[in-house]
């Protein structure tokens, strides 16, 4: 079994989170802040068998979209010398770990 922990742009959440229900994958939404922006991000965490890991990859991959920001839109976060004409930021961060054990109490 793995732990998935996805760290998701605010604005594929939603889309994000309902895939993976439809999928049949349970998951907890963890309202996250911090990195570049410094808010606007969740994280997804979700148990799943080793063989559907691809399966919530491929949502993952699917409905997580790679956006453009302007460096006028970056403005008030985290400056980065030499942006130029701004930064690509993907849609989310996804990890991969293994679950020793696991209990519903």
């Amino acid at each position: 079994m793995k732990l998935i922990m996805a760290i998701i742009n605010d604005r594929d959440v939603a889309e994000a989170t309902g895939e993976m229900l439809k999928g049949s994958f349970s998951l907890t939404k963890i309202g996250s802040s911090g990195g570049l922006f410094k808010g606007g991000m969740t994280t997804v965490i979700s148990a799943v068998e080793d063989g559907r890991v691809p399966a919530a990859l491929e949502i993952l991959r699917r409905t997580c979209k790679a956006r453009r920001y302007s460096a006028a839109e970056v403005e008030g976060a985290y400056q980065i010398p030499n942006m130029g004409g701004g930064i690509t930021v993907g849609g989310a961060t996804v990890f991969v770990l293994n679950i020793e054990e696991t209990y519903k109490i």
